[in-house]
């Protein structure tokens, strides 16, 4: 049965407040907010004002304030709580900085579509600077250097799922026959819920494998519960998680929590990206391992 057009699948409703579908059913059941309708099959319903005030709600959890407080009030308190909270911080210029010779060569490449030759070079500088300088010194500078120019207009959305296309393919065919060898522990590898973006994933996969690690590669939005399935299944030393900047701070956390119920008592929970960024001071005290730079993680890798 279709869903009338005045109310919303919880799919909808994920996709218009960026909220994983998986997050949306856990504030249900444990603050009663998002309350759905049902259908006579049982599917969850939303109403636009339920959307209207997660909405409220997004935005006061990316203002700092705690799940607890913003899911249980009235739309005329986080109205409140929006005026008077503190306003998030502010973006950088959006001008695309200068970037080392290589790296603008890529670009070029990115901009013209020109696939063979950015293959090619990306794999010149593997051979030459190694697995681990590769990915500091050039894959993680480019990345951020194709966001930048897509922030600033100069390059379009076609040109930065181009270039990431390229570059996951490469460094999936990079990991995978060096994993498959390894004879060392291994690593559940995986996304939090709601998260899409796997290139840092496959970056912390390649960092595994070249430290002689055997890889369990999950992949995007991997709900917790199969996460910890995996840990088990595969005796793993840990899980390695990477968010990216899209992911919602206060959601990330509240997923971390149950991850780290979800694996078993010391198998350490390590969380990575641009996601990650100043959330996490008490780290320690909830059992999670930060890592800002591969090179941090490399040395952990090596303990």
């Amino acid at each position: 049965m279709p869903t009338p057009p005045n109310l919303l699948s919880i799919g909808a409703l994920s996709r218009a407040t960026g909220v994983p579908a998986d997050t949306l059913r856990t504030w249900e059941r444990r603050y009663g907010f998002p309350a759905p309708e049902r259908t006579e099959s049982g599917h969850r319903r939303y109403s636009l004002p339920t959307l209207e005030r997660l909405r409220l709600v997004v935005r006061a959890l990316e203002r700092g304030h705690r799940p607890g407080t913003v899911l249980t009030a009235a739309p005329e308190h986080l109205l409140s709580l929006l005026d008077v909270g503190p306003a998030p911080a502010s973006n950088a210029s959006a001008e695309p900085k200068m970037v080392p010779p290589a790296i603008e060569a890529w670009l070029g490449h990115v901009e013209r579509y020109e696939g063979r030759a950015l293959d090619r070079e990306l794999r010149t500088a593997y051979a030459e600077l190694g697995g681990h300088a590769f990915l500091e010194e050039r894959v993680g500078p480019f990345i951020v250097a194709i966001g930048e120019r897509w922030a600033a207009g100069a390059i379009s959305v076609a040109h930065e799922h181009f270039a990431s296309e390229r570059i996951r393919e490469l460094l999936a065919e990079l990991w995978r026959p060096l994993s498959d060898a390894a004879t060392g522990p291994a690593f559940v590898c995986a996304a939090p819920p709601g998260e899409l973006h796997v290139l840092g994933l496959h970056m912390v996969a390649l960092t595994v494998a070249l430290s002689n690690g055997r890889v369990v590669f999950l992949g995007a939005s991997t709900p917790v519960r199969e996460v910890g399935a995996a840990v088990e299944a595969h005796s793993a030393q840990a899980v390695i998680l990477s968010a990216s900047a899209s992911c919602l701070g206060p959601v990330l956390k509240e997923h971390l929590s149950e991850l780290r119920s979800a694996v078993p008592e010391g198998v350490p929970v390590v969380v990575g990206g641009a996601g990650v960024q100043d959330l996490f001071a008490d780290a320690g005290s909830q059992g999670l391992v930060v890592m800002h730079r591969f090179s941090a993680l490399r040395a952990w890798l090596r303990q």
